[in-house]
């Protein structure tokens, strides 16, 4: 994708104008501290976690390592996003504005109408410093989500928890219930039990043994739904609740550590900047070229085992020399006393 702006710092170097290609569209202020950074945390964060912790549940295109996510999706976050210092921009306009100074400085990649947050950090070698504290600002956002997700659990475990106490009641007044209302039922026959011919009763009778037997059979239905424990599949809920705590926790603190190592990785990225090991080789060859001796390279490559072997031997040898030739030049301060000027008499 071609670039919208061009970036012209201000006098003062507090703020940049993000001066937009299309000349119909407003310049864009940012604030210039936005790329600020030492050796383990970047301002940039702030702005690129905000992005990560919104697109958690999908909306990033994580492949080989490579975490991608749609520019118009990235502007329409960071313009609603907000943290504990405030909005994180002011308008979409800023949001696109603010991406693409990020691109110029390395802090992001635009790759069409994407861009790459989060590099794989095994390609240890293309990944800037800058890449990999998006990472710890990555897992800052996955932690605060956890965090948020334990929280929503618990809260959920709880209720769920004080519902099944709740209902927790004794039932036994419905079976008392039933029973009071079959005896009824036998006192209506001329016997020891329940009116074998219904229709042969008295009208009053019949009457009231129709309105007992539905009595009877609601207050059995009832105990039917007592004995139906639907309560056991909220306690096995409340369970796999926290079960899900458990791995949660575990979770957070795997992530918590990589989010130091991280930081870690960064700081040797700062600590050992790129093309330091080129300095080295090129200092070791300006100082052969001006003694007039075999390159470094060219010696290492034309040295065999057996020559490997022998340099050793002459270098220990010419090193045990030295010691034992330092070792006999030395005085001896067991045999060698300085005279005392001061004369003592008896």
């Amino acid at each position: 994708m071609a670039t919208k702006y061009n970036f012209e710092e201000l006098e003062g170097g507090e703020y940049v104008i993000a001066d937009p290609v299309n000349e119909t569209a407003d310049p864009v202020r940012l604030r210039a501290e936005w790329i600020d950074g030492d050796d383990i945390e970047g301002e940039w964060e702030r702005a690129i976690g905000a992005v990560i912790k919104r697109d958690l549940l999908g909306g990033m295109d994580l492949k080989n390592g490579n975490g991608k996510i749609d520019r118009s999706r990235v502007v329409e976050t960071l313009a609603a996003a907000e943290d504990e210092e405030g909005p994180i921009v002011t308008s979409e306009d800023q949001a696109d504005a603010l991406i693409e100074y990020f691109a110029q400085e390395g802090i992001v990649e635009l790759d069409g109408s994407e861009v790459l947050v989060l590099q794989n950090p095994q390609d240890a070698e293309d990944v800037s410093g800058e890449m990999i504290l998006n990472w710890a600002a990555g897992i800052e956002a996955c932690v605060e989500k956890i965090s948020d997700t334990q929280d929503r659990i618990r809260a959920a475990k709880e209720k769920l928890e004080s519902r099944l106490d709740d209902m927790d009641q004794d039932p036994s007044h419905v079976e008392e219930k039933a029973r009071e209302t079959a005896q009824e039922l036998k006192s209506l026959g001329d016997g020891q039990g329940v009116p074998e011919n219904p229709s042969e009763l008295p009208p009053e009778e019949r009457e009231r043994y129709d309105e007992l037997k539905r009595k009877l059979i609601y207050h059995n239905k009832m105990m039917d739904v007592i004995d139906t424990d639907l309560t056991e599949k909220v306690r096995q809920g409340t369970n796999k609740l926290g079960d899900s705590l458990e791995q949660l926790d575990s979770a957070q603190t795997a992530l918590s550590q990589k989010q130091g190592e991280f930081r870690t990785l960064a700081l040797q990225e700062q600590e050992f900047p790129e093309g330091a090991d080129n300095i080295v080789q090129n200092m070791g060859k300006l100082a052969t070229q001006l003694a007039g001796v075999e390159g470094v390279e060219e010696a290492a490559e034309n040295t065999d085992p057996d020559g490997v072997a022998e340099l050793v031997d002459d270098i220990t040898e010419t090193v045990t020399e030295t010691a034992n030739t330092a070792t006999q030049t030395a005085p001896d301060e067991e045999l060698t006393q300085p005279s005392s000027d001061l004369e003592m008499s008896g």
